[in-house]
């Protein structure tokens, strides 16, 4: 480990030399360095203060209670990375995320298996792909007998915000498993519930793309099996979770249904998203939860595109009146009531203004 004098000399000439870069979405680094105390550098050829992601995440004190930027240089980081929950505030930033990637081959546990857990609140990524092993097929139509439950992170804390990611697998990409997350500018791949859990999320211009999935063996003669976009784990009326996505866009290159239940009462929105033609026409699944379809809360709202006719959806998708949409999409009343995204650094908490999103 290099001494902490090291380190700052190494993350300053750093910072000095790049400060001009642009990031992917518009963002400059030298517009994140408000309100952060501390920044080190990643690099996988070892050119920085750290070689891999967790020798970060180590080096930062736990109990910390300011801003820590990891800078993680161009590369792939073939890791499995833990973030504790007493490593609070990290905020990991790549140039491009098409230059930074963070994978691991590991699959068939859905709350351990891929490259990163995050336990710690108030977490911050910015351009990064997150991937897991399965999405290196060449087709884009998968076996389904070999597809694993492979996520691509998983999200076990509340106040977590993500700008410019990809998150690419195909079954249980991304574990939105508990906790408040904003996603915005992101792009989410898979087939089989690949936005999954009992997550507190909004999703703001978001492209979601559909894998294809054909099996011989669960579809006689062979075929197009559909998958489902989202599987959201609601279990009573008083739980605060859901998914709602906004002005995002749907489409790839398989069918499937915009969600089915995980639990006893899912709930889903889509909201002026734009849908391609490749949504079953039921558009949801009650799964094993037939029966208990009032309890559920999915709903389609403004939607536009070919896959948006809802003439052959299920009878019990929700119509939801204006104060119950207003509430849903609105930041402030669905995932920020207690105004933690303006504890976030400042030039982030600009990017939520109502100009900024709406």
């Amino acid at each position: 480990m290099k001494s902490l004098k090291s380190i700052l000399a190494l993350s300053f000439l750093f910072l000095t030399a790049t400060s001009s870069l642009v990031c992917s979405d518009g963002l400059e680094r030298k517009d994140l360095n408000e309100d952060v105390v501390k920044t080190v550098v990643v690099s996988p050829n070892g050119a920085a203060n750290f070689k891999t992601i967790q020798e970060a995440i180590d080096y930062i004190p736990s109990g910390n209670s300011n801003w820590i930027k990891i800078i993680l240089s161009p590369g792939i980081y073939n890791e499995k990375i833990v973030i504790p929950k007493e490593k609070q505030k990290i905020i990991m930033q790549g140039n491009s995320a098409s230059e930074v990637t963070i994978q691991y081959n590991d699959a068939g546990l859905s709350n351990s298996s891929g490259p990163i857990t995050v336990n710690a609140e108030y977490f911050v990524a910015i351009n990064i792909t997150f991937k897991n092993y399965n999405c290196s097929y060449s087709t884009p139509i998968i076996p389904y007998e070999e597809i694993k439950v492979a996520p691509s992170i998983i999200l076990m804390a509340d106040m977590a915000w993500f700008y410019g990611c990809n998150f690419i697998s195909v079954q249980d990409t991304l574990a939105d498993l508990l906790g408040r997350h904003y996603f915005r500018n992101c792009y989410i791949e898979g087939a089989i519930d690949f936005i999954w859990g009992n997550g507190q999320s909004i999703y703001q211009n978001c492209v979601i793309n559909v894998k294809g999935v054909t099996s011989k063996g669960v579809v006689k003669g062979g075929g197009m099996l559909p998958g489902f976009i989202t599987a959201q784990g609601r279990e009573n009326e008083k739980e605060t979770s859901g998914f709602v996505f906004k002005n995002c866009v749907i489409n790839g290159d398989g069918m499937a249904s915009l969600g089915r239940a995980y639990r006893g009462y899912s709930r889903v929105v889509f909201y002026e998203t734009n849908i391609a033609n490749i949504i079953v026409p039921q558009g949801w699944d009650a799964w094993d939860y037939k029966g208990q379809e009032d309890k559920f809360t999915y709903a389609e709202v403004n939607c536009i595109g070919e896959g948006a006719n809802k003439s052959g959806r299920v009878m019990w998708e929700k119509n939801l009146s204006a104060q119950e949409i207003d509430f849903l999409i609105e930041p402030k009343t669905f995932i920020d009531e207690d105004g933690w995204m303006g504890s976030l650094p400042s030039s982030l908490v600009s990017l939520l203004s109502p100009s900024s999103i709406f």
